[in-house]
């Protein structure tokens, strides 16, 4: 089950602390993945989020937007809870994911490529989400 659940208000913040706590870890365990996912059925996607990640993880919402962040997570794992999220709804979940640091070892250049990524498979402006 998820850890915690925020506003989108929070999710830059949290980015950055999250940025901040990696460079404590070992070197192997230095992977942040977020993931951007939108759903007709919200209600139902958060349950299937909370069911399937883990207390670490941390689930941003507004309405049927969802932004997942997982520390420790590379972007095979975050294929992997997209296929979980497909397999319960029978059908293909529209993900974006972006990784640290190979996607931006800043806050700024991750979530620039994270809003890049979203805006050419979902044509949606992150930093309005965001607002």
């Amino acid at each position: 089950m998820a850890g915690q659940i925020f506003h989108f208000s929070d999710f830059r913040p949290f980015i950055r602390h999250e940025i901040g706590e990696m460079g404590r870890l070992l070197e192997d365990r230095r992977k942040i993945t977020i993931m951007f996912v939108r759903h007709s059925e919200p209600q139902r996607m958060l349950k299937v989020l909370k069911d399937a990640l883990r207390t670490s993880d941390v689930i941003f919402r507004k309405n049927d937007l969802f932004l997942i962040v997982m520390p420790a997570t590379d972007k095979e794992g975050a294929m992997h809870v997209a296929r979980m999220m497909e397999e319960y709804f029978g059908h293909t979940i529209v993900d974006v994911n972006a990784t640290w640091p190979e996607d931006g070892t800043t806050e700024g250049d991750l979530l620039a490529n994270f809003a890049q990524y979203i805006a050419s498979k979902c044509s949606l402006d992150l930093m309005d989400i965001l607002k």
